[in-house]
This record gives structure tokens, C-alpha cells and sequence, in this order.
């Protein structure tokens, strides 16, 4: 008899449905960035299993996808993008690869212009789209860059990311939609929570100090929300892969003596060697590195997108509240 047992179990088992058990499984999550990642893994809790394709500390601009990359994608239920040519390097083998519809993380935040620091969004027909991608035609070079894709440094927009994650894990497993908005809601509760700590930091801020440069165009939403005024860039562009002309430079070393610039923001994933020359030229002013587009590993101290914000913040009001 235990000899039939042992058979009868095993050939029951495969006889069941195959969506019994495949409904236990967690989503196969595929983002781009580390902060997205986080707030995927936030929204979807044990249900999702998210990998995040650039590696933390990296320079999201200048990531280069690796062959095996294409093959992560084609498997995931959910694939996450930033949108607006933030993944320049990489949407194309995204859109290539995907056997799913991008989710467009970004898809009804306010975006501001490139260079715009100013509390305004874009009117909506000019307004940027994830379905931006690198384009080499040269006539439509201002076109596709023309909007600011680091739409992270205001939390609002972080809590709208929450949503649009929030509604693409519930379209892929139905069955636990309502956790999901669940979890959705509480992340955007610890979102307040943080709003009000950075609120409380920037105002320590004297208003004369309040002028900044950064080391390419990624602070703008946050002197937008914090009232930070960014009156230069080392590298004039919303990439890290542009560069600047002598003649920009010398413009830049002009402005920071003319404004009292105290510090340059650069990023902890790109040494900013220019940035150091230009400081030095400048006299008095230091260079501060912060986290933009990636997060630190997790024993780094930005390992989630609330710590990345938190530390910044601190970063910021040490160089320009002393």
C-alpha cells in the first residue's frame, strides 16, 4: 500500500493546475535604476522579486548594458523605466528585449524644462515621455532634451511613481491588487514624513546661501521643491555625457565669484574632475558629492531612495548653512 501511496501523490500532484501553484510565485520585476527598484520593492513587498539592471554608485547615463541584460528583460512580468531619456543607453535594448509593456514610472509627473528651476511644469503638449529615446538626428537634438528626467529629487513625484507601480503589479497578478494599493499608501505616508524632515533642514539655510552649482543638470526638481537656486553647471546639459566649452568654464568661474557660490554638487559616480579645477579657480568653494540617479550598496549610507533623499539634504545644508 505505501509502495501505491508513493506513486498515486506525485502523479495527483501533476495532474493539478498549473496556475495553483504559479499564483504563488512573485512577479519577476525588472527596473532600470536602483531607486526604482526600491520603490518597487516597497509597493510590492513579498509578491514581487525586483532586480534593478544598473548596479548601485553607477552613472546612469553611461551605463552599457551586458549581453545576458536582454534575457533578464524578455523574462520579466513587469518591466519599470524612468522615462524621458534618463536610461539613454539602455532603453533601446529595454524596448528591443521587453516581451511586456514598459511601465513608465514617470508617466503624469510635472516636468520641468532643462534648466528650468522654477516650481513650473511644462505645458502638457511639450511635456516629456518615457517613450523618449536617443536620437541621432541633430533637428530634433533640443527637442529630446529638452525636459529634466531627474524627476526623484521632489518626493511628490516619487509618490506618483508609487501609484503608476502600484497600478502595473496589480495588472499583472490581479489577485493581490489590493495590497498593493495598500502598500502604495503607506510608502506615500513615510513620503510626507519625509517631506517634512527635508522642509525642516533646507529652511536652515540663510537665503543669501542659497545659490548653488551642480556638476550636471540633475538637482533642478529638488531647488525647485526647496527653494535652492542652481544658477550654473559644470557640464550644461541633463547628461553627464555632454561637455562643456572653454568658454562655458570660464563663464561658470565668473558666475560662482560673482553669486557667492559656497559649493559645487557633484556626484558620488562621477569623480568630477572639472569640478574640482573649476572650485579651485573660483577660490573658496567646496565640491560636495551627493547621490543623483543611483543608490549606494546597502551598507552605503543611501541604500534606499528616503535615505539617498536624507543624506543629500544633510550634504547640502553642511556645505551651505555653515
Amino acid at each position: 500500500m505505501k509502495r501505491w501511496y508513493g506513486l498515486i501523490v506525485p502523479l495527483f500532484m501533476l495532474m493539478l493546475p498549473v496556475g495553483l501553484f504559479a499564483q504563488d510565485m512573485p512577479l519577476k520585476v525588472v527596473s532600470t535604476t536602483t531607486i526604482i527598484a526600491d520603490v518597487a520593492r516597497n509597493v510590492g513587498g513579498d509578491f514581487v522579486d525586483v532586480t534593478a539592471l544598473i548596479p548601485p554608485d553607477s552613472d546612469v547615463h553611461a551605463f552599457q548594458p551586458a549581453p545576458q541584460d536582454a534575457a533578464l528583460i524578455a523574462k520579466a512580468d513587469v518591466v519599470l523605466v524612468n522615462g524621458a531619456n534618463l536610461e539613454e543607453g539602455l532603453l533601446a535594448l529595454v524596448e528591443s528585449s521587453a516581451t511586456v509593456e514598459l511601465t513608465i514610472v514617470s508617466d503624469g509627473v510635472p516636468m520641468l524644462a532643462f534648466g528650468n528651476h522654477e516650481e513650473e511644469a511644462l505645458e502638457h503638449e511639450t511635456a516629456c515621455t518615457a517613450e523618449e529615446h536617443a536620437v541621432e538626428d541633430s533637428d530634433h537634438e533640443h527637442e529630446h532634451s529638452a525636459c529634466d528626467p531627474h524627476v526623484w529629487g521632489n518626493p511628490q513625484n516619487v509618490a506618483i511613481w508609487a501609484d503608476n507601480i502600484a497600478a502595473a503589479f496589480a495588472a499583472a497578478d490581479p489577485d493581490n491588487a489590493d495590497t498593493y494599493a495598500a502598500n502604495a499608501a503607506a510608502y506615500k505616508d513615510q513620503l510626507v514624513a519625509l517631506e517634512a524632515e527635508l522642509e525642516a533642514l533646507f529652511a536652515s539655510i540663510p537665503e543669501a546661501d542659497r545659490v548653488i552649482v551642480t556638476n550636471h543638470e540633475f538637482m533642478g526638481y529638488l531647488a525647485a521643491r526647496y527653494g535652492l537656486e542652481v544658477v550654473g553647471t559644470v557640464i550644461p546639459a541633463a547628461s553627464t555625457l555632454a561637455e562643456p566649452a572653454p568658454q562655458d568654464v570660464a563663464a561658470l568661474i565668473g558666475t560662482i565669484r560673482e553669486t557667492g557660490v559656497k559649493a559645487i554638487f557633484a556626484e558620488v559616480s562621477d569623480p568630477g574632475a572639472l569640478a574640482q579645477v573649476i572650485a579651485r579657480d573660483a577660490g573658496a568653494v567646496e565640491v560636495v558629492a551627493l547621490y543623483s540617479e543611483s543608490l549606494s550598496a546597502p551598507d552605503g549610507p543611501a541604500s534606499t531612495y528616503i535615505d539617498l533623499m536624507r543624506y543629500n539634504a544633510q550634504a547640502i545644508v553642511d556645505a551651505l548653512a555653515s
